[in-house]
């Protein structure tokens, strides 16, 4: 592989264009809360600045163009999640035809066979409409993936949702499962969505350290039920709830300055996080996880 990458002059060159779709994290298009200004970056802007701040690789630079080749720009979603002081990647590739899918997980195998080891049998019979795969920097140095995460529908559901299933060497497990709720129309059922829970105490239960006040004016809640927690996200945010988001997750120094310092930069994006959170002796809200996305 090549030498160290100066991934802040990559961030730098991820110019906005007029004509670059603004998505979200389901590649749903939205609109923009302003014009971008002059020298506007890219979502994926953040992304390359997050490989500076976590000190990535050079392999990563080889990877990025893999993706975009085969699934062409603006195709694929990205997320960069955080947690205990570690950071990892996950890249998340939707095909909402399903069983008559363009590029599956046989496709991701093959483009990127040369820098990811990778025996898992494959799902591409099953009718998922996304797969996502998430990378940490020993994935790109020799380790070989111990997984694949597959998302299927979930019909009878009264909202928007979705079942997601972990592939490894042998076979499949439920991971977890997702419910997309409009923030402005159905706070009771988020309300009742996010207190349903086998972990919270409810006798001690303080909504806010939930729902927090700064995600005011999120479009989207989402409420995924996992194995071991619960998660929450908050999509469609603007760029100062992003800043309170990463403050109060502990993201990197580094990346938070960048963000900052390009606030005015990326103000014409809505993005989109999330986070996974454990419940302390006292039924105090413990963060464990914070993921930011964007499209590349």
């Amino acid at each position: 592989m090549s030498g160290p990458v100066d991934w802040l002059s990559r961030a730098a060159s991820e110019q906005s264009r007029p004509s670059d779709p603004a998505l979200d994290f389901c590649l749903w298009p939205y609109a923009p809360p302003q014009e971008a200004i002059p020298g506007a970056l890219r979502s994926s802007a953040l992304l390359f600045a997050s490989f500076a701040a976590a000190d990535a690789g050079p392999e990563m630079a080889h990877l990025i163009p893999r993706l975009q080749g085969r699934w062409g720009r603006f195709a694929t979603v990205w997320g960069l999640k955080w947690g205990q002081g570690q950071a990892s990647w996950e890249f998340y590739f939707y095909d909402y035809a399903r069983e008559q899918r363009r590029y599956g997980v046989d496709d991701f195998v093959a483009v990127t066979g040369d820098l990811l080891a990778c025996a898992l049998p494959s799902p591409d019979r099953v009718p998922y409409f996304m797969f996502s795969v998430e990378i940490e920097p020993r994935h790109l140095t020799g380790a070989p993936l111990e997984q694949i995460d597959i998302y299927i529908g979930n019909p009878g559901s009264t909202v928007s949702s979705g079942i997601c299933y972990g592939q490894t060497r042998t076979g499949r497990h439920l991971r977890n499962f997702y419910f997309f709720f409009d923030a402005e129309t159905q706070s009771e059922d988020i309300l009742d969505k996010l207190t349903e829970s086998a972990f919270l105490k409810q006798e001690s239960l303080h909504i806010p350290s939930l729902l927090w006040p700064e995600m005011e004016g999120a479009q989207t809640i989402v409420v995924a039920n996992k194995q071991n927690r619960d998660s929450l996200y908050f999509s469609r945010i603007k760029v100062d709830q992003l800043i309170h988001f990463m403050e109060r997750l502990a993201f990197p120094d580094a990346l938070q300055r960048y963000v900052c310092e390009n606030r005015d930069r990326l103000a014409h994006h809505l993005f989109d996080v999330g986070w996974d959170y454990d419940v302390g002796p006292q039924g105090q809200i413990v963060p464990s996880k914070g993921s930011i996305y964007g499209i590349v």
